[in-house]
């Protein structure tokens, strides 16, 4: 049996960019209970996300989604699949699109990825970042008390 030593292991610099994490944050009627701002490659404004590790998909929220059926569908493409998501405010149907989506970066690089979001027309909570077609295509460490204010760190997953 070979002993595996981790100590003597070179050291990689795993993260090219790093952003504070926004903390209870209200929207609307909902909270965001950990936070990433972000930005959608074709909107030219920021927003704060609900990081949710737990969550099947990601979801637009409906300014969002009001903002590219209203203003730009052509950004969107063609979906790639129509599904219902089942979640604690009810069910929600509507289609599936890859669209570009920054995460903000306060030192270090921002890094953009093409994330897979469900658009429906009657999801009223806040844009969702899951796991499922977006966060598993980075790799991303949270620290929940960087400068007392907490911190996330990301870059491309290989």
């Amino acid at each position: 049996m070979q002993n595996l030593c981790l100590c003597h292991q070179p050291k990689v610099l795993w993260s090219t960019g790093g952003a504070y994490l926004r903390f209870l944050e209200d929207f609307g009627p909902h909270k965001i209970i950990t936070g990433v701002e972000c930005e959608f490659a074709a909107i030219p404004s920021k927003q704060v996300a609900l990081l949710d590790t737990g969550a099947e998909l990601s979801v637009v929220s409906h300014t969002i989604y009001q903002w590219f059926f209203y203003k730009n569908l052509a950004a969107l493409g063609s979906p790639v699949d129509q599904v219902s998501l089942h979640t604690r405010l009810g069910t929600f149907a509507g289609n599936l699109y890859r669209v570009g989506i920054t995460l903000t970066a306060h030192w270090g690089q921002p890094l953009t990825v093409e994330g897979t979001f469900l658009f429906g027309e009657e999801w009223t909570g806040p844009t969702v970042l899951g796991f499922h077609g977006c966060l598993e295509r980075l790799r991303f460490a949270m620290d929940p008390n960087y400068e007392r204010v907490g911190g996330i760190y990301f870059a491309a997953a290989d």
